[in-house]
């Protein structure tokens, strides 16, 4: 049965990898991961994407990006082909180093959106990474609640926009809702 049809109007998503067959991890070391990273900002900035949020795992990476009409298929292209170059290249191998291709789930309101960013930051801890969200080295969710220094490439406006109600630092709240979950 052929695979459905993507969806590439403009909105938010939550995108995701798959299995990885390289090594068992499609990130070796630090340097991997640096240059993963490195590739997303180049995304970024030459897709006009906005990104929002990232976690880098070991087996898999998740993004929440905001794209305008038919620029995920592209983005996204760019990004794991120039990644698998380097890791190529790097490890001396060949082919893709996803098993499948990247899904995406779209985010229709806020709420899908705020919880989609919970699940991206605490999927680290769930898989027994680290002990908080704010800990792990390879995700923006330290950047976002003011515990690290923020990428450049990241722009977390739109999720902190949501628990901007003047009361409070928008940052606290988001960290509070994240670290609830």
């Amino acid at each position: 049965m052929p695979r459905k049809p993507r969806d590439t109007t403009a909105g938010f998503f939550h995108i995701y990898t798959h299995c990885v067959w390289a090594a068992g991890a499609p990130y070796r070391d630090d340097v991997d991961r640096l240059e993963f990273l490195r590739h997303l900002a180049e995304v970024t900035r030459k897709t006009g994407w906005n990104c929002l949020g990232y976690c880098l795992l070991k087996t898999h990476y998740h993004l929440i990006v905001r794209v305008d009409d038919g620029v995920m298929p592209r983005a996204m292209h760019r990004l794991n082909l120039a990644y698998a170059r380097h890791y190529n290249r790097r490890h001396r191998l060949r082919g893709r180093v996803q098993f499948a291709p990247y899904g995406s789930r779209r985010l229709h309101d806020e709420g899908e959106l705020l919880v989609a960013f919970a699940y991206v930051a605490n999927n680290p801890v769930k898989g027994g990474l680290c002990r908080s969200p704010a800990a792990w080295p390879w995700s923006s969710y330290a950047g976002t609640v003011g515990a690290a220094g923020l990428s450049a490439f990241v722009d977390p406006r739109e999720v902190l926009r949501v628990f901007d109600s003047g009361w409070t630092d928008p940052r606290l709240a988001l960290r509070a809702f994240v670290e609830a979950m």
